[in-house]
């Protein structure tokens, strides 16, 4: 026993006083328990349903507008090579830009009377 035990008058324990009567009772121990095992299944995800998918479609009817023919200009002979393979191709021709520009002019002018202008 340590004398500051003795002097406050607390219980002694074997530690303190060596005698082994005086211990504390014992501590019953639980049965084991045989863990189960705990099986956790995932959440299910929530069901969504798209309100868009019943709604009809709205499209537009299609138009098909009458074919314009370009203002295609009198004298050719003063367009670029750049401007004369866009006016062949508003009216259905490919002009090969590697051609001289006379060139260009005589193919367009000869595509042109043989489409009925």
């Amino acid at each position: 026993m340590s004398k500051f035990s003795e002097a406050a008058g607390l219980p002694t324990t074997t530690h303190e006083s060596g005698v082994a009567g005086t211990t504390a009772p014992p501590v019953q121990t639980a049965p084991p328990v045989s863990p189960e095992p705990v099986v956790e299944e995932p959440p299910t995800p929530p069901v969504y349903e798209n309100p868009l998918d019943d709604m009809p479609v709205a499209t537009a009817p299609e138009v098909t507008a009458p074919p314009v023919d370009p203002e295609i200009p009198t004298n050719l002979k003063w367009l670029s090579k750049i401007k004369l393979e866009e006016i062949g191709r508003s009216v259905g021709i490919e002009l090969d830009r590697r051609l001289s520009q006379p060139k260009l002019v005589e193919q367009l002018e000869e595509h042109l009377a043989n489409r009925g202008q």
